[in-house]
């Protein structure tokens, strides 16, 4: 048995916290597993319902200074991110270098691993190393290279020089940071556990229903998305769901949000989706696999590349996919299990989204057998993090 640490930086609720929890069930069985939130947020119920020891981040530091330093290729960098990270990087390396190993050091938890569960978090990768723990990091974004290269660099030698082992959500995630010696891709695990009610959602048969998750975050492609719908079939039916946008609160912030041109459409946007006959609005909820049971398939309209956990998801219970024709996705989808559209053109989209409706019922029920093979395929390849582990101490 291993005493394992996980250092958790999200705060919210969504696929990288369910794939957290799906972790934590498979570790637990063999080992003592701990988590450290960086943030106090929503998800620390969430783990803690799973009977494992949480504790916030104790420094003011991390609670009134610290920002993540974002280098990822699935999200936008304009003037917001620009302005914040200018303080996220100072931040970056004051955890890295100084508070980090105070906030370990001060915990005083015994641990044979520290597991940092996201590429945002590689600060505290030399805080870990410093406490003579073997590190590991889980790459569940993709790297950007940036501009210059310079903020790829400073991570990716960061996580060579102080994690012993990598592992990486997809192939494309894996292949960016460029450190195959050390890297193993193990695709998330597929959560139903408190997900699902098993009963059926209230619909009218006359309507081909689909479900679209990404609420209006920008990356997951809610502009096109909405774009999209003027053009839908009149049978066509979309249970959204995920959470409101909401401005922040902060004056400054608020301020910067006008140099931002998304901003800008955004309240066009939400009244547009509000005004559509094809929207069914559902907003947060747990049964994600209710909705599943009860759609046709999964609209993934991501703008920017990433690993996207909904379709393994869809996968699973044998339902296709709708999904744009970003840098990696085919490495989970083809179009026998699912159907592209060029991203950026919310009538392409559409026209996915018609074609999947009206496919006859020989075709459909292919498409659908083909994606719940791929699932069992890609369930056949995974390894799983515990064996990582074990390979890994019997290595040294």
């Amino acid at each position: 048995m291993k005493n394992i640490l996980i250092i958790h930086h999200g705060r919210g609720v969504g696929g990288g916290l369910i794939a957290l929890l799906g972790l934590i069930e498979e570790l637990k069985f063999k080992n003592k597993v701990q988590v450290l939130c960086v943030f106090d947020s929503e998800a620390v119920q969430y783990i803690e319902k799973l009977g494992v020891t949480v504790t916030i981040a104790k420094s003011k530091f991390y609670s009134k200074f610290y920002g993540i330093f974002i280098h990822s290729e699935a999200s936008y960098f304009d003037i917001i991110d620009f302005s914040r990270n200018l303080k996220n990087i100072i931040s970056f390396f004051l955890s890295k270098y100084i508070f980090a190993k105070k906030e370990l050091s001060n915990l005083n938890i015994e641990s044979d691993i520290i597991y940092l569960n996201s590429t945002f978090i590689s600060d505290w990768a030399l805080a870990a190393k410093r406490n003579k723990k073997e590190t590991f990091i889980h790459i569940r974004e993709p790297l950007a290279r940036g501009v210059f290269g310079i903020r790829k660099s400073i991570i990716k030698s960061g996580i060579n020089k102080y994690c012993d082992q990598i592992i990486a959500i997809s192939r494309d995630n894996a292949l960016r940071v460029g450190l195959e010696d050390k890297t193993n891709i193990v695709y998330d695990p597929v959560v139903v556990k408190g997900r699902s009610t098993s009963h059926e959602v209230n619909q009218n048969q006359n309507f081909k229903h689909f479900l679209y998750m990404g609420g209006m975050q920008r990356i997951k492609g809610f502009e096109q998305f909405v774009q999209a719908l003027p053009f839908l079939n009149e049978n066509v039916r979309i249970y959204f769901l995920g959470g409101d946008f909401r401005f922040p609160d902060n004056k400054l912030k608020r301020f910067i949000l006008f140099f931002d041109p998304y901003m800008w459409r955004i309240n066009s946007l939400i009244k547009s989706l509000n005004k559509s006959k094809h929207i069914i609005k559902i907003g947060l909820v747990d049964n994600i696999f209710d909705y599943y049971a009860n759609s046709i398939s999964l609209i993934s309209p991501f703008s920017k590349p990433h690993a996207a956990l909904p379709i393994l998801e869809s996968f699973s219970v044998g339902k296709p996919v709708v999904v744009s024709d970003i840098m990696g996705m085919d490495e989970l989808v083809d179009l026998n299990n699912g159907l592209f559209f060029k991203n950026g053109s919310g009538e392409e989209l559409a026209n996915a989204i018609n074609k999947m409706s009206t496919l006859n019922n020989s075709e459909y029920l292919n498409m659908c057998n083909n994606a719940k093979n791929k699932f069992v395929e890609i369930l056949g390849q995974n390894q799983s993090v515990q064996s990582i582990i074990d390979k890994h101490f019997l290595s040294i």
